[in-house]
């Protein structure tokens, strides 16, 4: 390894601080452009997360490019270039003239870098906890002796806490505190896939395919910040057999393919309502009659209709509709597809 460049621990110490910093992302990036300016007297740079569900990148930050080339770094070309140059795994930081492939061959360098004046530049593949792919940072210089090769390796030195600073997953696990008593949880992709979620456990109940994971998609309208509801619990915990299912919404300045943290905690006052009253909760927030209550059920319609009174009694409500926006407002209810789920299994 070649020595350290000047600065390098002030440098660090920047880094280190940055990642520990209470602020959104972009403000922790813009900041550490500021501080790597210090070790690669860049012309332009650019930090930018993965999005493996529509195989691009999402830009946190970037200086220094003009309009065409900002476009192109967002489409599938650019995607299809860090792999290509092997960014895409843990590994050492590239130097252009250190590529595996010539650069004019590359249409980024060809086509955008090189006419906008740049000779020389560097990426560096940027990992999480687990091997979890989080982006790239790139720098590109106009002088062919930059980066160095001590600024070279000490960026590969640096970039697990450079990791750090730009992980959009450090927002949705601060998210995740707001529910106290969470005992696992995992993040929600656009997709309907599940991601793991520093500092909590898998649950049976969020594995990949999961009719839980489907209501809590849908249970999110568009533009709610959370949702709530009770999901039956086969796993023999002493929950008197419901779970709570709380949906959070991912916030803005996290990549879009992450749509939402969905916790599994105890199911909490339930409000004297028995499992069944909430099976009939989950049919009145979607506008069902009794009649069609009972028959999904199989139960008797003077059952139903026993029942509605109990609800009513107990969430004090009036009517059925305002029982029906109490229920959702406190997450006091099962989801229709996850009662038919359950009757179904019933009947086999």
């Amino acid at each position: 390894m070649a020595d350290l460049p000047p600065h390098a621990a002030e440098i660090a110490a920047e880094v280190e601080r940055l990642a520990a910093a209470p602020v959104a992302v972009t403000e922790r990036v813009a900041e550490l452009f500021g501080v790597l300016r210090r070790l690669v007297p860049y012309e332009a740079a650019i930090v930018q997360v993965v999005d493996p569900e529509r195989l691009r990148f999402d830009t946190v930050g970037a200086v220094g490019y003009d309009q065409a080339t900002m476009t192109h770094l967002l489409g599938p070309r650019q995607y299809e270039e860090v792999e290509l140059l092997g960014l895409d795994r843990d590994g050492p930081p590239l130097r252009v003239r250190e590529s595996p492939v010539p650069v004019a061959e590359l249409y980024s360098w060809s086509e955008h870098f090189a006419p906008a004046g740049f000779n020389e530049g560097i990426g560096v593949p940027l990992f999480g906890p687990t091997d979890r792919h989080i982006g790239v940072l790139a720098l590109h210089t106009e002088a062919t002796e930059h980066p160095t090769d001590a600024a070279r390796d000490f960026l590969g030195l640096l970039a697990p806490v450079i990791g750090e600073v730009v992980d959009p997953m450090r927002s949705v696990a601060a998210l995740a505190r707001i529910v106290a008593n969470a005992t696992a949880g995992v993040v929600l992709t656009r997709a309907g896939n599940a991601v793991e979620l520093a500092g909590l456990p898998d649950h049976p109940v969020l594995r990949p395919g999961s009719p839980v994971l489907h209501a809590a998609a849908g249970s999110l309208a568009e533009g709610e910040p959370h949702a709530a509801f009770l999901c039956p619990d086969h796993s023999g915990a002493p929950y008197r057999d419901l779970l709570r299912i709380s949906v959070l919404a991912c916030p803005d300045h996290v990549p879009a393919y992450l749509r939402a943290v969905v916790l599994v905690s105890p199911p909490g006052d339930l409000h004297g309502l028995t499992r069944r009253e909430l099976e009939i909760l989950g049919m009145l927030i979607e506008g069902w009659s009794n009649q069609r209550i009972a028959d999904n059920l199989v139960i008797a319609h003077r059952t139903v209709a026993a029942h509605v009174e109990h609800v009513l009694a107990k969430l004090a409500a009036p009517s059925r509709t305002l029982a029906a926006v109490r229920a959702f407002r406190l997450g006091l209810y099962v989801p229709r597809s996850l009662t038919e789920r359950q009757t179904n299994r019933s009947a086999r």
